[in-house]
């Protein structure tokens, strides 16, 4: 029994010393794996550190060449001029038949705004937006027909869709009488327009600054209503063409100006392609300094085309633009176009020439008598795509064919 507890005492000693020893490996083992472990992360930390300097010197240097650079390309930049852009669009005869007259019609006064507003956002982005003002503001009886007058609320529809210079030579300008074209120069003018066209006592060139650059615009009527029955001074007022008159206002134009647009009324009703009495007058026109023609009057698109001057610069023609607004029944006449013309000035040596040009369809819909609005200008391409993919609803099938086939129609004169 005693040396049973003595072995117990023994063997309990043996493990304890067996614990300790334990204890102390682990903790010896402990203790070198920590501070290998603190020398690891110290070492990494410092080479990190390096790591990071390096970095960081590399990307300081990185942005000081960015840096470099940009101050460079902007001292390049300002070194060398900048070429500017000139917006231009241009629009056809702004006509106003009765039936329009009576669509408008809301008690004693007249709303013209619902024709233009899906149109507005296409003459809206440009400098400057031309059109031909085929018909008169005076005190009369309004007529869309015959001796032409309009309510002055269609005067105001027509500048809100963006249409902010006119010509007023047209074959109704002495509807009138020179009192009548007196009236209607200054009726436009007090509502912000800009005129052309008239030879009543001021230069029968209008020139606008646009962007630092000087545009010219002359305008003349090649036709004039019972123009047998018209006084020289009548025909002189409403800037019927002849070539001694135009030879002067390009030769000025030529002296105040950078470039030279020319309105011309012109033309055969209805037809497609110019006649020659147009192609005489656009030789002539091209040859003593017009930069570009711009045409109408015969109710119908025709053809464009670029010349070359005797500089060898281009001179862009549109014999006619169509009609801009109308209540024509000629499918012909409801096909329209806007015509957007890109000025390039050169920062080097300030001169002006034709950058781009290209045109947006519109369409001239009548949507019936019972109709809330019946009249109204449409975005030819725009509607057309959406009806084929099911999401335009408001035409008929009839309707988009007649878009169809204007969009070939302009394609074909236009590529003439």
């Amino acid at each position: 029994m005693a040396r049973s507890r003595r072995n117990k005492r023994v063997f309990k000693r043996i493990v304890e010393a067996i614990s300790w020893k334990t204890f102390f490996i682990v903790t010896s083992i402990l203790a070198v794996v920590i501070v290998a472990c603190l020398g690891s992360n110290i070492y990494r930390t410092s080479q990190e550190k390096k790591l990071l300097a390096q970095q960081r010197e590399e990307l300081d240097k990185q942005i000081e060449d960015i840096f470099s650079d940009t101050v460079q390309n902007i001292s390049d930049v300002n070194s060398k001029k900048r070429d500017s852009i000139i917006t231009l669009s241009a629009v056809g005869d702004i006509l106003c038949e009765n039936e329009l007259i009576e669509d408008a019609k809301q008690g004693r006064t007249y709303n013209f705004n619902p024709m233009f507003q899906n149109i507005t956002g296409f003459l809206k982005r440009s400098d400057i937006v031309l059109g031909t003002m085929e018909t008169n503001f005076v005190d009369k009886e309004y007529s869309g027909f015959g001796l032409r007058n309009s309510p002055k609320e269609f005067a105001d529809a027509v500048k809100n869709s963006g249409v902010n210079l006119v010509s007023i030579s047209t074959n109704h300008s002495l509807d009138y009488g020179i009192s009548g074209l007196k009236q209607t120069k200054e009726y436009l003018q007090d509502i912000g327009y800009d005129t052309v066209g008239d030879n009543l006592g001021d230069s029968r060139v209008t020139i606008k600054t646009i962007k630092e650059t000087k545009i010219a615009f002359l305008s003349y009527t090649c036709v004039m209503e019972k123009q047998d029955k018209k006084k020289e001074n009548e025909l002189e007022a409403a800037n019927l063409y002849n070539e001694k008159i135009a030879k002067e206002d390009l030769d000025y134009a030529k002296e105040n100006a950078d470039f030279t647009f020319v309105i011309m009324h012109w033309g055969d009703a209805y037809a497609t392609k110019p006649n020659k009495e147009q192609e005489k007058i656009a030789d002539f026109l091209i040859d003593n300094g017009a930069n570009a023609i711009l045409g109408n009057h015969s109710a119908a698109i025709q053809p464009m085309q670029v010349r070359k001057n005797k500089e060898g610069e281009n001179v862009f023609i549109a014999y006619s633009l169509g009609n801009y607004i109308c209540a024509d029944n000629n499918d012909t006449s409801k096909v329209e176009l806007v015509l957007n013309i890109e000025l390039r000035k050169s920062g080097e040596d300030g001169k002006v020439t034709l950058n781009k040009v290209d045109y947006t369809p519109i369409y001239m819909l009548d949507n019936g008598q019972d109709a809330q609005n019946r009249y109204e200008l449409i975005d030819m391409k725009g509607v057309a795509k959406r009806y084929a993919s099911g999401e335009e609803t408001n035409i008929s099938k009839e309707t988009y064919n007649k878009l169809l086939d204007g969009l070939k129609l302009l394609q074909k004169v236009i590529e003439k």
